[in-house]
This record gives structure tokens, C-alpha cells and sequence, in this order.
């Protein structure tokens, strides 16, 4: 039988398109210190947050506002509301509120009467807290103005404790996303129910999120993307290795890598 060779050809190139549709140019790339964890506000302001507690905001070349804390700590940082960035640390067992000057507004220590001892704390929208109570083993949402909790999920129904050590959270389009060390990404309705079972991210320690999609960085050489609400996937090679942290603005289709100290913009 005759082959139909263009049939292969296009076969071929149709395999290859992927990588050849992302290339990438690089805008920019800038100093930026000691990276421990990163995030992007609404506006797509970036923030670096080093291991000391340190957190500066970047506007492409530009180092706008910061903040230090009195004491160092390792923290977790909540960018997207814009108009509040949320600080967590264990250390402190409380949230820093910081104003968009980052300067803080306001400091809540968590009440030792609701909250054992929290792991992982983010920003909920509607004032609240959400938070793992390590200790209880337990999901809540604490509301810090009027020291209460409105969710105090005992977590036994629902996951194996043995497999379970959260190091991530965000809610997002009325979901919780939960990133489990072991386990991978879980998905909590607001009234904390599991809406799926935990979707496999290969080791990742930070998760982003766009109207559609989650991303995450694999193998410090390519960004993975996940629809929210749907099955499809698709991987994006980045033009750079042994990448740190990924941030992905998807209205400005850029991409921040961030390697050695350096933050790299890439326009895809």
C-alpha cells in the first residue's frame, strides 16, 4: 500500500507545533534577592518573599513597596484581593493585613481556644480566614474581628490523616484549592466538602491560578496548566532550567521565572 507521505508530514509538524507555538521572548530580568515564595495580585503586581519575611513588590524592573518584619519568619503570602496582602506565619500563629502600601493595617493572633496550632492560612473574601488546625486536624474558617468560627470541618470523614500535610491553600471563584505535599491538589467547596479527588501535581510547592486554569512548575523546566473546571491539560516548555518559581499573568500572556536570585519576564 501506497503511503500517503503529506498525511505523515502533517502528522509529524502537528506534533511539534506545541513547542514550536511557545517560544518565548525574554522582556526582562532583574535582582531580585532570595526567593521563598512568590505571588501575583489582580493587577499583576508581583511579590518576592524571602526567608526572612521580607516581601517586595515588583512592577516589572521596579521594586515599588516593601515590607520587613520586626522578627524574622518564614511566611505564606495571600496577593490576589489588591487591595490587602495577607501574611501567615506558624511562628506567629497569627495574620499580618498589609495596606497597598504594604505598610500593616492590622495584626490578628489566632484565639488558643479555636485554633490549636495552624499550618497553613489564607485570605477568604468575605473576612475570614481560612486555616489547618494541625493540631485539631481540622479545616476552618475563622473570622479574627470577632474571634469565632463559621466552618470547623473535622477532617477524619474525609482524608486519612497519615496521608495528608497541607502546605498550600487559596480560595478562588468560590473554592478552596488545597495543596497537599503528598497528595496533590484538593478542591473544597466553601462550606469545606471535597468536591474531587486530589489531582496529582508532582511534588509541586506552589500553585497558580487564572480564570480557567492551575499551573504549576515540574522538573524546574516546564509550567504545567490544568483547566479548573474541566479535564484538559497542556505543558509549556520554558526556556530557561532548574527554574525556582513560576508566576503566569495571563492577561498580559507573560511569564515569570524566578532562578539565582533573578526574576526573568518572558512574553509568550
Amino acid at each position: 500500500m501506497e503511503k500517503n507521505w503529506n498525511f505523515l508530514l502533517l502528522s509529524n509538524l502537528f506534533l511539534v507545533l506545541p513547542f514550536l507555538l511557545t517560544a518565548q521572548t525574554l522582556e526582562f530580568e532583574v535582582e531580585v534577592g532570595e526567593i521563598a515564595t512568590v505571588d501575583i495580585d489582580r493587577n499583576g503586581k508581583v511579590y518576592v518573599v524571602d526567608h526572612q519575611g521580607n516581601v517586595a513588590q515588583w512592577v516589572n524592573t521596579t521594586k515599588e513597596r516593601w515590607y520587613s518584619p520586626q522578627a524574622a519568619a518564614e511566611v505564606q503570602i495571600d496577593a490576589w484581593a489588591m487591595l490587602n496582602t495577607i501574611l501567615f506565619s506558624p511562628d506567629w500563629q497569627a495574620i499580618r493585613i498589609l495596606g497597598q502600601q504594604l505598610t500593616v493595617q492590622s495584626e490578628y493572633i489566632f484565639s488558643p481556644e479555636l485554633v490549636e496550632y495552624a499550618s497553613v492560612a489564607t485570605n477568604a473574601t468575605d473576612g475570614g480566614i481560612w486555616l489547618y488546625d494541625q493540631s485539631a486536624f481540622r479545616m476552618k474558617k475563622y473570622y479574627p474581628s470577632t474571634e469565632s468560627l463559621s466552618i470547623n470541618v473535622e477532617l477524619e470523614r474525609l482524608i486519612n490523616g497519615n496521608d495528608w500535610n497541607p502546605i498550600w491553600m487559596k480560595e478562588f471563584q468560590n473554592n478552596l484549592y488545597v495543596l497537599d505535599e503528598l497528595n496533590g491538589v484538593y478542591t473544597f467547596d466553601l462550606l469545606g466538602n471535597i468536591l474531587s479527588m486530589p489531582y496529582n501535581v508532582k511534588g509541586a510547592t506552589l500553585i497558580g491560578l487564572t480564570a480557567k486554569e492551575m499551573y504549576w512548575l515540574e522538573k524546574g523546566k516546564e509550567i504545567h496548566f490544568k483547566e479548573l473546571y474541566g479535564v484538559k491539560t497542556r505543558v509549556l516548555e520554558l526556556p530557561l532550567t532548574k527554574v525556582e518559581a513560576i508566576l503566569f499573568n495571563d492577561s498580559q500572556n507573560r511569564i515569570y521565572c524566578f532562578k539565582n536570585k533573578k526574576m526573568y519576564a518572558y512574553q509568550l
